[in-house]
């Protein structure tokens, strides 16, 4: 039998990190949304007025640098407020790669 101290400390070490199970297309969609639209496009319901980005424009993402963008998710940019507070960088890396990229890819 394995000692209950070495089984708790096994399961402590396979279990996931909060930033690896982090659902970052609902927080897209609870945070980003509203201005940069559930599809990216920049047509939330304060997207007009604010001047959402539309994220979803793949040859516009195609020329952005990975790390410009992280640094404005972390930092905000204009009227957008910065999410270093709610994000990690790894967690805004995730969410370039998991939400953003994938929405560029898709057709309107």
């Amino acid at each position: 039998m394995v000692p209950r101290a070495a089984a708790l400390l096994l399961a402590l070490l396979t279990a996931p990190l909060a930033a690896e199970v982090r659902d970052l297309k609902a927080f897209f969609q609870q945070r980003c949304a509203v201005c940069h639209g559930a599809d990216g496009s920049g047509r939330g319901p304060n997207g007009t007025r604010l001047g959402g980005r539309n994220l979803a424009d793949g040859r516009w993402l195609a020329r952005q640098d990975p790390a410009q963008l992280a640094a404005s998710i972390l930092k905000g940019r204009g009227p957008m407020p910065g999410f270093r507070r709610q994000l990690s960088e790894a967690e805004v890396r995730r969410l370039l790669t998991e939400v953003l990229r994938p929405l560029a890819r898709k057709k309107p």
